[in-house]
């Protein structure tokens, strides 16, 4: 039975010649730039009844860095990723206004500037009491902590300041980090002095804590500089039944390095750290300036009656010293047959 309405499938379907949807077509065929310039216009619009209105795309480069999120009132925002701004979606699809806003924002700004260098960790070195911190964190350099680390690695190694001066040392630490700058011997000395002072005030707030003290001493001379020094090391048991020592002074003595003048400098040692009141004993060997030395410190202490059992048991002879010295005194005894001996070697 033929029918007088034609054949669905045997009609052919021609492209609509609406104006409207040919602009749509076109506006696909559109690279990413050309479309980005057809959007942010916002002119376009359909003028069929008929079509229906095309889904917001999130195609645009500016929508990887926003979110879309609902008001309590239902309303529909775009929220920045860095900032959490919220701000309006046109209906006209128009991102000309996020595209600003990103470019403007603060956040977006500092999180791109991070992400141009490496945010490296190094683990943490057996270092002893030395706490090191890195130059760089959360991918920033930070010439502060440069030149405090530089400070810690002079004061252990026992370089001269002028070391930070040299060509070499500059060079290699440019090429590892290009932010560095060079530093004078002038201001590395006072980044030591600064981190010496620093340091001081740990133990300062250990040894408040503490009711009694025990003193070694000793004097070092230098093997570059063929100066003397003395040093003063404080021993003491902690709140948690530790025995803990700290030195407290290294100090250059200048001749003659008479006992009194030793006793002097011991005393302004102590009264520098605040327990002039705590000293229970003090080693030395048995060098008659020591001696002398420990005497005024005797008479000092016991103005103030601060030594226990009346200062009986304040000195302690070495007894390395004094087991050197026996040693020394049996071989003198018997020096001649050692001589003849070396002679028999060679």
């Amino acid at each position: 039975m033929s029918s007088s309405t034609p054949d669905d499938a045997s009609t052919p379907i021609h492209p609509p010649t609406d104006s409207s949807h040919s602009r749509v077509l076109r506006n696909d065929g559109l690279g990413l730039e050309d479309a980005i310039n057809l959007d942010n216009d916002g002119t376009e619009e359909n003028e069929g009844d008929g079509i229906e209105k095309n889904k917001r795309q999130k195609t645009f480069k500016c929508w990887s860095e926003m979110k879309e999120t609902s008001l309590p009132d239902g309303t529909q925002k775009a929220q920045c990723i860095h900032c959490k701004k919220k701000l309006s979606i046109l209906a006209s699809d128009c991102t000309s206004h996020l595209t600003r806003h990103l470019k403007g924002c603060l956040k977006r700004k500092i999180y791109l500037n991070q992400q141009k260098k490496i945010n490296f960790q190094p683990e943490q070195a057996d270092t002893g009491n030395v706490q090191l911190m890195p130059a760089l964190i959360y991918g920033k350099f930070d010439m502060g902590r440069m030149r405090e680390s530089v400070a810690q690695w002079i004061m252990m190694h026992e370089h001269p300041f002028s070391i930070v001066e040299e060509e070499g040392l500059n060079m290699m630490q440019r090429h590892g980090m290009p932010e560095w700058v060079k530093v004078s011997r002038v201001t590395i000395k006072k980044d030591c002095m600064q981190i010496y002072e620093t340091e001081k005030k740990r133990p300062v707030q250990l040894l408040k804590t503490v009711n009694k003290v025990s003193l070694t001493t000793d004097l070092w001379k230098s093997s570059n500089q063929k100066i003397e020094y003395m040093v003063l090391t404080t021993h003491f048991i902690d709140s948690d039944w530790r025995l803990q020592k700290r030195i407290i002074s290294f100090v250059h003595i200048p001749p003659p390095r008479r006992g009194v003048e030793i006793a002097d400098c011991l005393f302004k040692c102590l009264k520098e750290w605040g327990i002039e009141n705590k000293v229970f004993t003090i080693l030395v060997n048995n060098a008659a300036s020591n001696d002398v030395a420990v005497k005024v410190l005797k008479d000092t202490f016991s103005r103030t009656k601060t030594l226990l059992c009346g200062g009986k048991l304040f000195l302690v002879r070495c007894c390395t010293h004094i087991l050197n010295l026996m040693v020394q005194d049996g071989i003198s005894e018997i020096q001649k047959i050692i001589d003849n001996v070396n002679e028999s070697d060679d």
